[in-house]
């Protein structure tokens, strides 16, 4: 197969702008990189931060991240890429609930833990990982100052 799956819990902190960018890069997992259409992807995450990038998904690039998201999802079943694809949906549905958490509040950073899925591959700069679920927001950060325990 190419490649092996580890499920792991990761603990994130973003800010409003990050949350919205990693929503944008899951989404282009769901809608360009599980069909396998590597540069509409890459057009789709060009505009991402490369260090949101590297933190939330892995990757240091936008074209090896989309390289390895497309390798893996032509080597799947459909039954394997419709579960893949459901998973990154709730990981999508994940990063909207930070936005949406710190959208037009006090708060200017989240803490939160949210599950993940990690692809190694044989080719190790084909690796890469996801968001698979909701977040578990542990606390939020004031912009007045102060954190706040969730």
């Amino acid at each position: 197969m190419g490649y092996v799956s580890t499920e792991y819990i990761q603990t994130l902190t973003l800010n409003l702008q990050e949350a919205k960018d990693a929503t944008i890069v899951q989404q282009a997992i769901i809608n360009q990189g599980l069909p396998g259409n590597n540069s509409a992807m890459v057009v789709s995450v060009s505009g991402v931060l490369l260090g949101l990038l590297s933190l939330v998904f892995g990757l240091p690039t936008v074209v090896t991240f989309s390289a390895g998201v497309t390798s893996t999802a032509i080597g799947l079943l459909p039954s394997e890429k419709a579960a893949l694809t459901n998973m990154a949906t709730q990981g999508f549905i994940g990063f909207q609930n930070v936005v949406s958490l710190m959208a037009g509040t006090n708060y200017d950073l989240v803490e939160f833990d949210i599950p993940k899925i990690r692809f190694r591959h044989n080719d190790s700069s084909k690796d890469w990982e996801m968001a698979t679920g909701n977040i578990r927001v542990k606390r939020m950060h004031s912009k007045s100052g102060g954190w706040i325990i969730a």
